[in-house]
Protein backbone atom coordinates (compact mmCIF):
# COMPACT_ATOMS: atom_id res chain seq x y z
CA UNK A 1 0.00 0.00 0.00
CA UNK A 2 1.38 3.46 -1.21
CA UNK A 3 1.95 5.37 2.06
CA UNK A 4 0.67 8.99 2.48
CA UNK A 5 2.66 11.44 3.87
CA UNK A 6 2.93 11.47 7.56
CA UNK A 7 1.54 15.11 8.23
CA UNK A 8 -2.08 13.98 6.36
CA UNK A 9 -1.99 10.42 8.71
CA UNK A 10 -1.50 12.57 11.93
CA UNK A 11 -4.63 14.79 10.66
CA UNK A 12 -8.00 14.24 12.41
CA UNK A 13 -11.23 14.43 9.69
CA UNK A 14 -13.08 17.42 9.46
CA UNK A 15 -16.15 15.72 9.36
CA UNK A 16 -19.23 18.17 10.39
CA UNK A 17 -22.61 16.52 11.22
CA UNK A 18 -24.17 16.82 8.00
CA UNK A 19 -25.75 13.78 6.90
CA UNK A 20 -29.52 13.48 7.52
CA UNK A 21 -30.19 17.34 8.32
CA UNK A 22 -31.91 18.52 5.79
CA UNK A 23 -34.03 14.92 4.96
CA UNK A 24 -35.81 15.54 7.96
CA UNK A 25 -38.51 18.38 8.61
CA UNK A 26 -35.63 20.11 11.31
CA UNK A 27 -35.21 23.93 11.58
CA UNK A 28 -31.78 24.59 10.42
CA UNK A 29 -30.20 26.77 13.43
CA UNK A 30 -26.67 24.57 12.95
CA UNK A 31 -24.31 25.89 9.90
CA UNK A 32 -25.35 29.73 9.71
CA UNK A 33 -27.11 29.02 6.22
CA UNK A 34 -30.01 31.02 5.10
CA UNK A 35 -33.47 29.71 6.43
CA UNK A 36 -35.11 30.69 3.27
CA UNK A 37 -34.48 29.94 -0.26
CA UNK A 38 -32.43 32.15 -2.50
CA UNK A 39 -33.75 34.70 -5.17
CA UNK A 40 -36.34 32.90 -7.01
CA UNK A 41 -34.50 34.66 -10.07
CA UNK A 42 -31.61 31.99 -9.21
CA UNK A 43 -34.19 28.66 -9.80
CA UNK A 44 -35.41 30.32 -13.13
CA UNK A 45 -31.66 30.66 -14.00
CA UNK A 46 -30.90 26.68 -13.17
CA UNK A 47 -33.70 25.79 -14.71
CA UNK A 48 -32.97 27.63 -17.93
CA UNK A 49 -29.43 26.38 -17.84
CA UNK A 50 -30.82 22.68 -17.20
CA UNK A 51 -33.34 23.19 -20.08
CA UNK A 52 -30.50 24.26 -22.51
CA UNK A 53 -28.88 20.66 -22.44
CA UNK A 54 -25.58 21.98 -22.12
CA UNK A 55 -24.64 20.10 -18.75
CA UNK A 56 -22.33 17.83 -20.97
CA UNK A 57 -20.23 20.71 -21.99
CA UNK A 58 -17.04 22.24 -19.85
CA UNK A 59 -17.44 25.40 -18.06
CA UNK A 60 -17.05 28.70 -19.65
CA UNK A 61 -16.50 31.83 -17.28
CA UNK A 62 -17.55 35.04 -18.94
CA UNK A 63 -17.60 37.89 -17.28
CA UNK A 64 -18.51 36.06 -14.03
CA UNK A 65 -15.30 37.63 -12.96
CA UNK A 66 -15.75 41.51 -13.66
CA UNK A 67 -19.58 41.20 -12.23
CA UNK A 68 -18.20 39.55 -8.76
CA UNK A 69 -15.41 42.25 -8.98
CA UNK A 70 -18.02 44.78 -9.40
CA UNK A 71 -20.03 43.84 -6.52
CA UNK A 72 -17.37 43.55 -4.17
CA UNK A 73 -16.05 47.19 -5.23
CA UNK A 74 -12.66 46.05 -6.59
CA UNK A 75 -11.04 46.84 -9.86
CA UNK A 76 -11.46 43.85 -12.89
CA UNK A 77 -8.93 41.49 -12.32
CA UNK A 78 -8.58 41.92 -8.72
CA UNK A 79 -11.42 39.34 -8.03
CA UNK A 80 -10.92 35.32 -8.65
CA UNK A 81 -13.86 32.98 -8.51
CA UNK A 82 -13.74 29.67 -6.38
CA UNK A 83 -15.66 26.57 -5.30
CA UNK A 84 -17.22 28.43 -2.24
CA UNK A 85 -15.16 30.02 0.20
CA UNK A 86 -13.21 27.12 1.46
CA UNK A 87 -11.51 26.75 -1.89
CA UNK A 88 -10.10 30.12 -1.98
CA UNK A 89 -8.41 29.49 1.44
CA UNK A 90 -7.08 26.35 0.21
CA UNK A 91 -5.63 27.92 -2.22
CA UNK A 92 -3.61 30.70 -0.80
CA UNK A 93 -2.48 28.05 1.87
CA UNK A 94 -0.94 26.13 -0.91
CA UNK A 95 0.03 29.45 -2.53
CA UNK A 96 2.20 30.18 0.52
CA UNK A 97 2.47 27.34 2.99
CA UNK A 98 5.35 24.86 2.99
CA UNK A 99 6.10 21.80 5.74
CA UNK A 100 7.59 23.87 8.44
CA UNK A 101 6.16 27.24 7.62
CA UNK A 102 4.34 29.14 10.60
CA UNK A 103 0.72 29.72 10.57
CA UNK A 104 -1.06 32.41 13.02
CA UNK A 105 -4.77 31.59 13.35
CA UNK A 106 -6.28 33.32 16.61
CA UNK A 107 -8.11 31.01 18.78
CA UNK A 108 -11.11 29.51 18.01
CA UNK A 109 -11.47 30.06 13.96
CA UNK A 110 -13.33 28.48 11.27
CA UNK A 111 -12.29 24.59 10.94
CA UNK A 112 -10.79 25.48 7.47
CA UNK A 113 -8.62 27.62 8.39
CA UNK A 114 -6.51 24.67 10.42
CA UNK A 115 -7.23 22.02 7.93
CA UNK A 116 -6.24 23.95 5.25
CA UNK A 117 -2.68 24.85 7.17
CA UNK A 118 -2.41 21.40 8.47
CA UNK A 119 -2.36 19.64 4.73
CA UNK A 120 0.69 22.20 3.95
CA UNK A 121 2.17 20.67 7.45
CA UNK A 122 2.14 24.17 8.76
CA UNK A 123 3.14 25.13 12.30
CA UNK A 124 -0.20 26.80 13.73
CA UNK A 125 0.36 29.22 16.19
CA UNK A 126 -2.69 30.38 18.26
CA UNK A 127 -3.08 33.14 20.18
CA UNK A 128 -6.18 33.16 22.37
CA UNK A 129 -9.48 35.35 21.83
CA UNK A 130 -10.03 37.44 25.07
CA UNK A 131 -12.99 36.39 27.59
CA UNK A 132 -15.30 39.04 26.00
CA UNK A 133 -14.68 38.13 22.43
CA UNK A 134 -12.51 40.54 21.60
CA UNK A 135 -9.44 40.39 19.49
CA UNK A 136 -5.80 39.27 20.92
CA UNK A 137 -4.16 42.38 18.98
CA UNK A 138 -1.36 42.37 21.09
CA UNK A 139 0.01 39.08 21.31
CA UNK A 140 -0.95 38.80 17.71
CA UNK A 141 1.08 41.03 16.82
CA UNK A 142 4.07 40.02 18.91
CA UNK A 143 3.94 36.87 16.54
CA UNK A 144 4.39 38.49 13.86
CA UNK A 145 8.35 37.19 13.32
CA UNK A 146 10.47 34.99 10.81
CA UNK A 147 9.47 31.85 9.75
CA UNK A 148 5.59 33.49 9.80
CA UNK A 149 4.70 33.17 6.19
CA UNK A 150 0.61 33.47 6.63
CA UNK A 151 -2.46 34.88 8.87
CA UNK A 152 -6.00 34.07 8.88
CA UNK A 153 -8.21 36.43 10.54
CA UNK A 154 -11.41 35.54 11.06
CA UNK A 155 -13.77 38.76 11.01
CA UNK A 156 -16.48 38.51 12.50
CA UNK A 157 -14.86 35.54 14.31
CA UNK A 158 -16.12 32.07 13.33
CA UNK A 159 -17.24 30.59 16.02
CA UNK A 160 -17.56 34.17 18.55
CA UNK A 161 -19.09 36.34 16.05
CA UNK A 162 -17.08 39.19 17.39
CA UNK A 163 -15.78 41.18 15.03
CA UNK A 164 -11.75 42.92 14.83
CA UNK A 165 -11.66 46.48 14.43
CA UNK A 166 -10.07 47.24 11.05
CA UNK A 167 -7.59 49.92 12.16
CA UNK A 168 -6.17 46.54 14.13
CA UNK A 169 -6.40 44.55 11.13
CA UNK A 170 -4.35 47.46 8.95
CA UNK A 171 -1.63 47.06 12.13
CA UNK A 172 -1.45 43.60 11.59
CA UNK A 173 -1.16 44.12 7.84
CA UNK A 174 1.31 46.33 8.17
CA UNK A 175 3.70 45.00 10.13
CA UNK A 176 3.11 41.58 8.08
CA UNK A 177 4.02 43.46 4.91
CA UNK A 178 7.79 44.26 6.50
CA UNK A 179 8.02 40.42 6.85
CA UNK A 180 6.71 40.05 3.21
CA UNK A 181 4.21 37.61 5.29
CA UNK A 182 0.71 37.20 3.59
CA UNK A 183 -2.25 37.97 5.69
CA UNK A 184 -6.41 36.09 4.80
CA UNK A 185 -9.46 38.14 5.93
CA UNK A 186 -11.72 36.02 5.47
CA UNK A 187 -15.34 37.90 5.43
CA UNK A 188 -17.54 34.89 5.38
CA UNK A 189 -20.25 36.83 6.87
CA UNK A 190 -19.72 40.72 5.65
CA UNK A 191 -23.35 40.82 4.10
CA UNK A 192 -24.52 40.76 8.01
CA UNK A 193 -21.50 42.46 9.66
CA UNK A 194 -20.92 45.16 6.69
CA UNK A 195 -17.03 44.57 8.04
CA UNK A 196 -14.35 44.24 5.21
CA UNK A 197 -10.87 44.87 4.49
CA UNK A 198 -11.88 45.36 0.98
CA UNK A 199 -10.57 49.11 0.64
CA UNK A 200 -6.77 48.01 1.92
CA UNK A 201 -5.87 46.00 -0.92
CA UNK A 202 -4.74 48.77 -3.37
CA UNK A 203 -2.43 49.78 -0.27
CA UNK A 204 -1.14 46.09 0.66
CA UNK A 205 0.11 43.86 -1.66
CA UNK A 206 -0.33 41.21 1.02
CA UNK A 207 -3.65 41.01 1.85
CA UNK A 208 -6.76 38.06 0.56
CA UNK A 209 -10.08 38.76 1.51
CA UNK A 210 -12.19 35.80 0.75
CA UNK A 211 -15.71 35.70 0.48
CA UNK A 212 -18.50 33.31 -0.44
CA UNK A 213 -22.17 33.58 -1.77
CA UNK A 214 -23.29 30.84 0.67
CA UNK A 215 -24.64 32.41 3.46
CA UNK A 216 -26.62 35.50 2.83
CA UNK A 217 -27.22 34.92 -0.94
CA UNK A 218 -28.10 31.54 0.00
CA UNK A 219 -25.85 29.50 -2.38
CA UNK A 220 -24.66 26.48 -0.45
CA UNK A 221 -25.45 23.82 -2.46
CA UNK A 222 -23.83 25.40 -5.29
CA UNK A 223 -20.81 25.59 -3.92
CA UNK A 224 -19.98 29.56 -4.94
CA UNK A 225 -17.33 31.49 -3.58
CA UNK A 226 -14.42 34.13 -4.44
CA UNK A 227 -11.17 35.79 -3.43
CA UNK A 228 -10.26 39.65 -3.82
CA UNK A 229 -6.58 40.72 -3.99
CA UNK A 230 -3.94 42.60 -5.94
CA UNK A 231 -4.16 41.35 -9.94
CA UNK A 232 -0.83 39.94 -9.08
CA UNK A 233 -1.73 38.12 -6.50
CA UNK A 234 -5.01 36.91 -8.32
CA UNK A 235 -3.03 35.99 -11.77
CA UNK A 236 -0.61 33.64 -8.97
CA UNK A 237 -3.54 32.08 -7.47
CA UNK A 238 -5.41 30.98 -10.88
CA UNK A 239 -2.10 28.92 -11.24
CA UNK A 240 -3.50 26.52 -8.45
CA UNK A 241 -7.32 26.91 -8.94
CA UNK A 242 -8.26 24.48 -11.75
CA UNK A 243 -9.58 26.03 -14.78
CA UNK A 244 -12.60 24.12 -14.47
CA UNK A 245 -13.07 23.77 -10.57
CA UNK A 246 -16.00 26.26 -10.49
CA UNK A 247 -18.97 24.43 -12.35
CA UNK A 248 -22.03 26.46 -14.53
CA UNK A 249 -24.43 25.57 -11.76
CA UNK A 250 -22.44 28.40 -9.26
CA UNK A 251 -21.82 30.41 -12.53
CA UNK A 252 -25.15 30.33 -13.51
CA UNK A 253 -26.44 30.83 -9.58
CA UNK A 254 -23.89 33.57 -8.81
CA UNK A 255 -25.24 35.87 -11.63
CA UNK A 256 -28.49 35.63 -11.00
CA UNK A 257 -28.32 36.23 -7.09
CA UNK A 258 -26.46 39.62 -8.26
CA UNK A 259 -29.09 40.70 -10.30
CA UNK A 260 -31.68 40.53 -7.20
CA UNK A 261 -29.26 42.32 -4.23
CA UNK A 262 -32.66 43.19 -2.57
CA UNK A 263 -33.79 39.85 -2.32
CA UNK A 264 -30.45 39.15 0.04
CA UNK A 265 -30.51 42.91 1.71
CA UNK A 266 -33.89 42.15 2.62
CA UNK A 267 -33.07 38.82 4.69
CA UNK A 268 -30.07 39.98 6.01
CA UNK A 269 -32.44 43.64 6.89
CA UNK A 270 -34.34 41.06 8.92
CA UNK A 271 -32.04 39.16 10.19
CA UNK A 272 -29.94 41.82 12.08
CA UNK A 273 -32.60 44.09 12.80
CA UNK A 274 -35.18 41.91 13.70
CA UNK A 275 -34.86 38.63 14.40
CA UNK A 276 -31.17 39.06 15.91
CA UNK A 277 -32.11 41.74 18.80
CA UNK A 278 -35.34 39.94 19.38
CA UNK A 279 -33.18 36.69 20.87
CA UNK A 280 -31.04 38.59 22.29
CA UNK A 281 -33.30 40.44 24.39
CA UNK A 282 -34.56 36.49 25.51
CA UNK A 283 -31.42 35.39 26.59
CA UNK A 284 -30.07 38.46 28.38
CA UNK A 285 -33.70 37.77 30.45
CA UNK A 286 -33.26 34.25 30.81
CA UNK A 287 -29.42 35.09 32.19
CA UNK A 288 -28.27 33.08 29.24
CA UNK A 289 -24.36 34.51 27.96
CA UNK A 290 -23.43 35.28 24.60
CA UNK A 291 -20.50 36.66 22.89
CA UNK A 292 -21.34 40.47 20.67
CA UNK A 293 -21.99 39.12 17.61
CA UNK A 294 -21.68 41.26 14.05
CA UNK A 295 -22.98 37.89 12.12
CA UNK A 296 -25.99 36.06 11.68
CA UNK A 297 -25.34 33.27 15.11
CA UNK A 298 -25.20 33.96 18.78
CA UNK A 299 -22.14 31.68 21.01
CA UNK A 300 -24.32 30.57 24.03
CA UNK A 301 -21.90 29.82 27.46
CA UNK A 302 -23.95 27.15 29.38
CA UNK A 303 -23.59 24.22 31.42
CA UNK A 304 -23.65 21.11 29.46
CA UNK A 305 -24.27 22.60 26.06
CA UNK A 306 -24.61 18.54 23.82
CA UNK A 307 -27.37 18.08 26.37
CA UNK A 308 -29.33 20.89 25.92
CA UNK A 309 -28.36 20.58 21.85
CA UNK A 310 -30.02 17.44 21.64
CA UNK A 311 -32.78 18.51 23.80
CA UNK A 312 -33.42 21.49 21.37
CA UNK A 313 -32.59 18.95 18.73
CA UNK A 314 -36.10 16.91 20.09
CA UNK A 315 -37.74 20.40 19.80
CA UNK A 316 -37.04 19.74 15.76
CA UNK A 317 -34.45 22.61 15.64
CA UNK A 318 -30.69 21.85 15.03
CA UNK A 319 -28.20 23.90 16.56
CA UNK A 320 -24.39 23.29 17.35
CA UNK A 321 -22.00 23.01 20.03
CA UNK A 322 -18.76 24.86 19.50
CA UNK A 323 -15.58 25.63 21.13
CA UNK A 324 -15.59 29.32 23.28
CA UNK A 325 -12.65 31.53 23.51
CA UNK A 326 -11.36 29.23 26.48
CA UNK A 327 -11.57 25.84 23.77
CA UNK A 328 -14.91 24.83 25.77
CA UNK A 329 -17.83 23.49 24.49
CA UNK A 330 -20.41 26.50 24.15
CA UNK A 331 -23.65 26.38 22.07
CA UNK A 332 -24.18 28.25 18.24
CA UNK A 333 -27.33 29.01 16.77
CA UNK A 334 -27.90 30.43 13.70
CA UNK A 335 -30.46 33.05 13.24
CA UNK A 336 -32.97 33.14 10.65
CA UNK A 337 -35.89 34.93 10.01
CA UNK A 338 -38.65 36.37 13.22
CA UNK A 339 -40.79 33.64 12.76
CA UNK A 340 -37.32 30.78 13.01
CA UNK A 341 -36.74 32.77 15.94
CA UNK A 342 -40.01 33.17 17.99
CA UNK A 343 -39.79 28.85 17.04
CA UNK A 344 -36.38 28.65 18.36
CA UNK A 345 -36.85 30.94 21.67
CA UNK A 346 -40.10 28.99 22.68
CA UNK A 347 -38.07 26.05 22.63
CA UNK A 348 -34.77 27.19 23.97
CA UNK A 349 -37.46 28.70 26.88
CA UNK A 350 -38.69 25.15 28.05
CA UNK A 351 -35.54 22.90 27.66
CA UNK A 352 -33.89 26.37 29.87
CA UNK A 353 -36.92 25.81 32.36
CA UNK A 354 -36.41 21.84 32.94
CA UNK A 355 -32.60 22.86 34.52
Amino acid sequence: MAKVKPRIQKMSHYRPPLEGRSSKDYLLLDFNERTTPASPKVKEALRKFIDSERTQVYPEYGNLEEKIAEYAGVKPGQAMVTSGGDQGIDIICRAHLDEGDKVIIPFPSFAMHYQSSGIQGANILEPKYEEDGSFPLDETLNLISDGVRLIILCNPNNPLGSMIPIEDVEKILKKAKEKEIAVLHDEAYFEFSRITAKDLIEKYDNLYVVRTFAKAFGLVASRAGYVVSKENNIQELSKIRGPYDVNMFAKTAILAALEDIVHMESYVKEVMEVSKPKLEEFLEKRGVFFYPSRANYLLLKMKNPEEITEKIRSEGILVRPKPDHDGKEAMRVSIGTLKDTEKFIKAMDKVLALR
